[in-house]
């Protein structure tokens, strides 16, 4: 299956396809890493190569090799110019989602489109939608999945520094620094390889994790001081933050980023979740450690999310209180009262 694969993505990229990359809403490490990283592969053969993300991007990534190349859905210009740009396509590179109805009106566009489509993404329950899938739940990231793509083509000497830049930090997002129960030894080849590539490991923990404005850090601070709360006997620890609590502290878009898994310093928590009331609806993030506590299948069944194992997202359309009530009810499925 991986054989067929590598073969129809060599042909595309062989035959200089018009090609467009689009990754999921709100992306992160990975998913900015990976597509941006496609995309200067894609360039370094010949192609014509677009990418796509169906929201604004946080600016906490804007330190990224080539963050000026994407083109946001969400900006009125960047929307004009992208759906001229799918109309075009005749393949598009679907990067760390696997289920296009989530994209709304870009995902539509994507659908109705002729355009071979290709998924390389890691997530649980893919859609049937590409011609061809790489999808596989083992991989710790799409950037480490993308390497293994271009090492498959044999084209390892198209990765240049700015291209290892991008895989390594979105590892490094995926993994938190190589500390998640997903640092396998493949995760660990990869990046040794990057690094030989030009990464700088230093420079990327920097840009990634100290690069907080002071409200961001009061933010936090608040957080963890006013709004953490633990149940069920401290194994779950939780903060829910009002839309008024936000725009008290001006956050922007991504500043919230990584608050999810402080909780988890204390000593006997097994599971975290953050919630963030967003305009008509509230943003979750669900983590958990360890190999019983399946934070996908959690999210999926009660907040309309999904995602891995031990990390997931969701949200849900009720208020924040009626969702704090809803989230300890469902508790109850992963720890029964005894």
């Amino acid at each position: 299956m991986f054989q067929e694969f590598i073969s129809g993505v060599s042909q595309l990229v062989a035959e200089k396809k018009r090609s467009v990359i689009v990754t999921h809403r709100q992306p992160d490490g990975d998913a900015m890493g990976s597509s941006l990283a496609w995309w200067a592969f894609l360039k370094s053969e010949g192609c014509e190569a677009h990418f796509i993300s169906p929201t604004e991007i946080t600016r906490n990534l804007d330190w990224l090799p080539f963050f000026s190349e994407a083109i946001s859905f969400e900006q009125k210009e960047g929307k004009k110019k992208a759906t001229e740009i799918l109309a075009q396509a005749e393949v598009i590179y679907c990067l760390d989602f696997n289920a296009i109805s989530r994209l709304e009106e870009l995902g539509t566009l994507i659908a109705n489109s002729s355009a071979a489509k290709v998924m390389i993404d890691h997530h649980r329950e893919p859609e049937s939608f590409a011609a061809f899938t790489f999808s596989d739940i083992r991989f710790a990231a799409t950037c480490e999945m993308v390497f293994d793509v271009i090492e498959k083509l044999s084209k390892t000497d198209k990765i240049s520094k700015e291209i290892a830049t991008l895989l390594y930090a979105g590892m490094c997002t995926d993994t938190g620094f190589f500390q998640f129960n997903n640092t396998s030894p493949n995760v660990l080849r990869v990046a040794s390889i990057l690094l030989e590539k030009g990464a700088q490991p230093d420079y990327i923990s920097e840009m990634v994790n100290n690069i907080f404005h002071e409200r961001r850090l009061n933010f936090f601070g608040f957080c963890l001081d006013k709004k953490l709360k633990l149940t069920c006997g401290g194994k779950v620890a939780y903060i829910m933050a009002s839309a008024k609590e936000i725009k008290r502290f001006h956050l922007q878009n991504g500043d919230s980023e990584g608050l999810v898994n402080y909780p988890f310093k204390i000593k006997g928590v097994e599971m975290t979740a953050y919630f963030s009331e967003e305009g008509e609806k509230v943003k979750v993030s669900f983590r958990s450690r360890g190999n019983t506590l399946d934070m996908n299948q959690f999210a999926r069944i009660f907040f309309e999310g999904g995602g891995h194992f031990n990390a997931s997202g969701g949200k849900s359309f009720l208020s924040v209180e009626e969702t704090e009530a809803k989230f300890l009810e469902a508790l109850e499925t992963l720890f029964p009262k005894q």
